[in-house]
């Protein structure tokens, strides 16, 4: 089955202090404990691979498995697109550094202070073991503040047209990545949900920033992952 290609033109002008990547690298260290596990993980082979009994690897499929269970893929200031996009198409990488939990907490103090944009995405990840029936968390932490790609300007809704997926390729640090939710129109705006795919954010603060999605169910805020 012949498989559509989508090309993603990244081609207009970008904040003079943004170093454009393709895809998520490795904060600079911090010398800390945490860091030196992250970097530990950062330059890990991912030994599992995935589940082609169905020949998809080797007709370029996507092998997708549903549910909670991750994807592992075969190794080795407003967005809009330009052309309709299927549902369940890749768009794009949110890509940025990857950052320790006490380096994430500390930049999203500061934008505070600053007032500066915060781009700081969580992704928490959980999964359900058979034996003991216990949620083990995995937290995934991107900001493209100032290393980043065209992921960081899909702007949030309530009711988005993609989603976010961890996709893990070689290393056991996933990628976050971008999929259509639906079939997209061309001149449609992007957008995703802040607050993650289980939308488990915190409860709103006081200075939560308002959400100007429009959506009929907009939350009225602007959500904020946990940290934990």
């Amino acid at each position: 089955m012949a498989q559509s290609r989508m090309v993603v033109n990244d081609d207009y002008e970008h904040p003079d202090h943004l170093e454009y990547i393709l895809e998520s690298v490795l904060m600079p260290s911090d010398e800390s404990l945490d860091f030196n596990l992250l970097r530990n993980d950062y330059n890990s082979v991912l030994l599992h691979k995935c589940q082609c009994d169905k020949g998809g690897c080797a007709n370029n499929e996507r092998c997708s498995h549903g549910g909670n269970i991750p994807i592992v893929e075969c190794n080795s200031f407003c967005v809009r697109t330009k052309v309709s996009i299927p549902c369940g198409a890749f768009i794009c990488e949110y890509a940025g550094e990857i950052l320790t939990i006490s380096e994430a907490k500390r930049r999203i103090v500061t934008n505070k202070k600053l007032g500066s944009m915060n781009y700081v995405l969580i992704l928490n990840e959980y999964t359900k073991t058979d034996d003991c029936y216990e949620d083990k968390r995995q937290v995934t932490i991107i900001d493209p503040s100032r290393r980043g790609n065209i992921g960081r300007y899909i702007n949030h809704s309530c009711d988005p047209n993609c989603h976010i997926t961890a996709v893990r390729i070689d290393c056991p640090i996933p990628k976050i990545c971008v999929f259509a939710a639906r079939s997209i129109l061309a001149q449609e705006e992007l957008c995703f949900h802040y607050g993650g795919e289980d939308r488990y954010v915190e409860d709103q603060a006081s200075d939560s920033k308002a959400c100007l999605c429009s959506a009929d169910s907009c939350a009225g805020f602007m959500p904020n992952s946990k940290i934990i």
